[in-house]
């Protein structure tokens, strides 16, 4: 090659002043987005108490596995505590339990190493499909940068790491799907990880399964057979283990009622924390299901419909839109490589698709907005737990036997169990699953010798909502007669909690 074509390849490979100040721009939010994540791993590390409700729950059962060998109970006795999730994460939590590390912390810990890889996968994904390192920069920069995926990724739930092993299980069948490469049994063995994490995780093989189909259907049918019949296979032993359990803690229990109303609460929210990304894959979804990016609105898609599906059951959370959100932000990245827009940004073209880069910036801007309020939103929820904490910890300490509580964090935190789950106790009640019975009979026996509650049932809540923890309707005449107010104590929920203790024996009725 003579000096002038070698000059004229390095001219042509160099970057151009737009490409430049594009990677400086991403630098400078790449920047801010690792503030964001340091925000939330600080109050994740500060938080002695609950970030979540289910959060003490799942920690509490964690800690009665680690302690008594016991998970998943017959809801027909105490414990009335519903298992509602798959066994990895709580045995997960039960192993760092074991070695002496508080259940709750190890939970952060585990989800906030998958919100790490989460962030990886999203990375390689995207280069995958498109082979664009600034398309997979932006897709990492995006889940790095998303409130939702942080808040989620420091809480001790199961959600974040179910939701990469089911990401991770779809990278490896597309490794397969587009390349050829062997890792196809990585697939479904992650896709296993996944449901056998959190029972919901079924979008990723679902996708798997479908395209396939349309591939090869012999191959497809041995893949969902042995991906079905393995986790049939590990399901049926489990619940055969557990005397039937396992399917009435996991599936039987988990059947809450549905309220239009939540469905449209989580829709508003989607569409205030990533509703932008959905201008920029609208448009690039012409182009993608022509292209070898179609097998991502395929796993998008049955995503958003599982979504849809599951979201309107009443306790349910903003977790339940964490698969979604991620698959968005991917196909939103692959869809600016289809659509060319980095090519025409770095051309500095006049074309309307370089107007994308707004969506993308106002995603960032909604998300590291919502970050500082966020934050000092569970500073101020920690400093209300501490002092709640405080007071009621006497109440609790000098109780022997059990204990009803509406507010877990204290009772889990000074015993490490549960006796009584309100909250879904109540809906179970309520479903007529549960027989109210025998916590009734102890009511009327004050054999509680503390019961904790977020109102005054002389002034009951008006009109409360079923997701809002307290006695049942059947148990409230013997615990008015039973028992007394004895303090009321601020804290972080409603309004505080009301201490009640048995009323003394030369005033019984």
């Amino acid at each position: 090659m003579t000096p002038t074509g070698l000059m004229e390849v390095t001219s042509a490979s160099a970057p151009s002043r737009t490409e430049r100040l594009f990677a400086g721009a991403l630098r400078v939010f790449s920047a801010l987005s690792v503030l964001c994540v340091l925000c939330y791993l600080v109050t994740m590390l500060r938080a002695r108490h609950e970030l979540s409700q289910p959060e003490s729950v799942v920690g509490a059962q964690s800690m009665m596995l680690a302690h008594a060998g016991t998970l998943y109970y017959n809801l027909k006795d105490y414990p009335y505590t519903v298992c509602a999730y798959m066994p990895i994460f709580y045995f997960l939590e039960a192993m760092f339990a074991r070695l002496g590390l508080s259940a709750i912390l190890a939970g952060r810990c585990i989800s906030f190493a998958a919100l790490l890889a989460s962030f990886a996968i999203c990375w390689r994904l995207v280069l995958l499909y498109t082979g664009n390192r600034y398309a997979a920069w932006i897709a990492a920069l995006l889940a790095s940068s998303s409130t939702l995926l942080l808040n989620w990724g420091t809480t001790g739930q199961v959600d974040m790491l179910a939701v990469t092993l089911s990401l991770a299980g779809f990278y490896q069948f597309s490794r397969f799907y587009t390349r050829g490469e062997n890792t196809l049994l990585w697939a479904g063995l992650f896709a296993v990880a996944a449901f056998f994490t959190k029972q919901t995780m079924l979008a990723a093989p679902a996708a798997m399964f479908v395209l396939l189909v349309f591939r090869n259907r012999k191959t497809a049918l041995l893949f969902g057979a042995a991906l079905g019949g393995s986790i049939a296979a590990l399901a049926l032993g489990i619940n055969t283990a557990q005397d039937g359990r396992f399917f009435a803690n996991t599936v039987f229990a988990n059947i809450n009622p549905f309220d239009v109303e939540k469905l449209l609460q989580h829709l508003e929210y989607f569409a205030l924390v990533s509703g932008t990304l959905i201008v920029t894959l609208a448009v690039a979804v012409p182009r993608m299901v022509r292209s070898r990016c179609a097998p991502l609105l395929v796993y998008f898609g049955l995503a958003t419909i599982l979504f849809l599906t599951l979201a309107s059951k009443v306790g349910s959370d903003s977790n339940y839109q964490l698969e979604p959100t991620l698959l968005l932000i991917v196909c939103a990245c692959a869809g600016l490589v289809e659509l060319n827009f980095f090519e025409l940004c770095f051309r500095n073209s006049k074309s309307w698709i370089t107007l994308l880069q707004v969506p993308v910036v106002l995603f960032l801007v909604v998300n590291y907005r919502i970050v500082i309020p966020d934050s000092i939103a569970r500073f101020w929820k920690e400093n209300l737990f501490r002092k709640e904490m405080a007071a009621v910890e006497p109440y609790i300490r000098n109780a022997s036997g059990r204990i009803f509580s509406t507010d877990l964090d204290p009772v889990v935190r000074l015993r490490g169990n549960l006796d009584v789950e309100p909250l879904i106790y109540g809906l179970l009640v309520h479903a007529g699953r549960i027989d109210p019975e025998p916590v009734r009979k102890d009511l009327s026996q004050a054999a509680f010798p503390v019961v904790i509650l977020y109102e005054d049932v002389s002034h009951p809540i008006p009109d409360a909502s079923l997701e809002i923890a307290r006695l049942q309707p059947e148990q409230l005449a013997e615990f008015r007669r039973h028992y007394r107010l004895v303090d009321h104590i601020p804290g972080p929920y409603l309004d505080g909690i009301y201490v009640y203790q048995p009323v003394p024996a030369d005033r019984q009725p």
